[in-house]
C-alpha cells in the first residue's frame, strides 16, 4: 500500500480514537494587550525530571516569521530567526538578553521567515552545537547559512528523535522530523518538547499535518502546558489528534498583523478554541515571555508601548530609548542624533557606540558618516 495513503487511513483512525480522549480546559481565552495572566496551578508531578526555576521563553516579535530565545540559568537557546527585516532586531535582542554565548542554535527548517535570523545569530555569537534538519535549498540565505557554517567550523547535528539535550536546569527532547523524504519541506521541521520541571513546553517549526502524525506514531509522551502553533496557526497545522495528544493550556502564535496568508487560519482559531486554550498572539501583543519556576508558569505582556513591550518590569531589560546614535529598524542604518535622515520615533533603535551598532548589523549612513 503506498506509504502516504497508509499514513492518512492510520491518522483518521487516530483522528477518531483523540475525539474520544479527555476534554481539553473548560475556558475559552484570547489574550489581549495588557493582560498578564496564564498562571498554571500546581498539579501532581509525573516522574517529569525537576528543572530550573528560572527558565524563560522568548517569543520574540519578528512579524510574518518565528524566532524564540530560551533561557535557563545563565545558558541560551535560539530557536529560528526570522526574515531578513527582523535579523538585526533578533540580535539586539539577543544583547539586550545578556546572552554572552548561545549553547545551541536550532534552524527548525530552511524557510526565509526562520533562517534569516539565525544566520545573523551565528555571525555575532559562540554557537556550541547547531542542530538543523538534513536538506538542502536553493535559496540565498541557505547558501549564506551554510557559508557562516563553514566558515566557523561548526559541525551541524541532524535532529535524533528522542534525543535529549541540557539547558541550564532543563532538558529538552526531539520529536521531528521523523522521515528522510517529505514533499513539503515544512515537515523537515525539527521539533522539540522543552521541560522544566512539571512544566512543558512543545515547539514544532512550521511542521504540518503529516510529520504530526509521526510525532503522534513515536509514542513519546506530547502532552504539555505551551504550545508554539505550527506554521504560524496554519489550517495544515495543529490538527485535532495533535491538539488532544498534547492538551496544551496555552498557545503561542507568531504571526504578522495582517500577513498576507492569512495566519492564523480559522480552522487552527476554533481548534484551538474548541480546547479553551488561552492564545497569546505577536501580532496583538509583541513580544511575548514565558517565565517557568517548574511548576507555574506565567506570561508578561504590557499594553502601555503597544504591546511592543518587553515585559511588565520597569527596571530590568526595557527598550532603551537613548544614545549616542540612532538606528532605523527598516534600512538597517545608523545616524548621529542630528542627521536629518533619522527615523520616526517608532522606527528606531539606539546605540551607545559605532561598535554597538555594526554587532547588530546596522551600516553607518552616507550623509552623517557617524563615528
Amino acid at each position: 500500500m503506498d506509504k502516504r495513503i497508509f499514513r492518512i487511513k492510520k491518522f483518521i483512525a487516530l483522528l477518531l480514537a483523540a475525539s474520544l480522549t479527555v476534554a481539553g480546559c473548560s475556558k475559552v481565552s484570547e489574550v489581549l494587550p495588557g493582560d498578564v495572566s496564564g498562571n498554571k496551578e500546581n498539579q501532581e508531578n509525573n516522574g517529569q525530571q525537576k528543572g530550573s526555576k528560572n527558565l524563560e521563553v522568548h517569543f520574540i516579535d519578528v512579524g510574518q516569521g518565528s524566532s524564540t530565545l530560551i533561557k535557563s540559568n545563565g545558558h541560551y537557546m535560539l530557536i529560528d530567526g526570522g526574515d531578513s527585516k527582523y535579523s538585526s532586531r533578533v540580535v539586539s535582542y539577543l544583547e539586550d538578553e545578556s546572552v554572552g554565548k548561545l549553547d545551541y542554535v536550532i534552524a527548525t527548517h530552511y524557510d526565509a521567515d526562520h533562517l534569516n535570523g539565525v544566520v545573523g545569530a551565528l555571525e555575532t555569537y559562540n554557537t556550541g552545537t547547531v542542530i538543523a534538519p538534513d536538506y538542502k535549498a536553493e535559496s540565498k540565505v541557505y547558501k549564506s547559512f551554510t557559508s557562516i557554517i563553514k566558515e566557523k567550523g561548526i559541525r551541524i547535528t541532524y535532529p535524533e528523535t528522542g534525543k535529549k539535550y541540557k539547558i541550564g536546569g532543563a532538558e529538552f527532547t526531539i520529536l521531528a522530523p521523523n522521515d528522510t523524504h517529505y514533499d513539503d519541506a515544512n515537515d523537515y521541521s525539527v521539533a522539540i518538547k522543552l521541560v522544566n520541571g512539571e512544566n512543558t513546553f512543545i515547539l514544532t517549526g512550521d511542521a504540518e499535518i503529516e510529520s504530526e502524525y509521526e510525532m503522534l506514531e513515536t509514542g513519546i509522551d506530547l502532552s504539555c502546558d505551551v504550545y508554539l502553533a505550527g506554521h504560524h496557526g496554519s489550517k495544515y497545522s495543529s490538527s485535532e489528534a495533535f491538539m488532544q495528544a498534547m492538551q496544551p493550556e496555552s498557545v503561542v502564535i507568531s504571526a504578522g498583523a495582517n500577513n498576507r496568508y492569512g495566519h492564523p487560519s480559522d480552522e487552527a482559531m476554533s481548534r484551538f478554541n474548541a480546547m479553551g486554550c488561552d492564545i497569546y498572539r505577536t501580532d496583538k501583543l509583541g513580544d511575548i515571555i514565558a517565565t517557568s519556576d517548574g511548576k507555574n508558569i506565567t506570561f508578561n505582556v504590557n499594553k502601555s508601548s503597544g504591546g511592543k513591550s518587553r515585559r511588565n518590569n520597569s527596571n530590568k531589560n526595557t527598550k532603551k530609548t537613548n544614545g549616542n546614535f540612532i538606528g532605523n529598524v527598516n534600512s538597517k542604518k545608523f545616524h548621529e542624533k542630528d542627521c536629518g535622515s533619522v527615523p520616526d520615533e517608532e522606527n528606531r533603535v539606539y546605540f551607545n557606540t559605532v561598535k554597538e551598532a555594526e554587532k547588530a548589523g546596522y551600516n553607518p549612513c552616507g550623509n552623517c558618516n557617524p563615528e
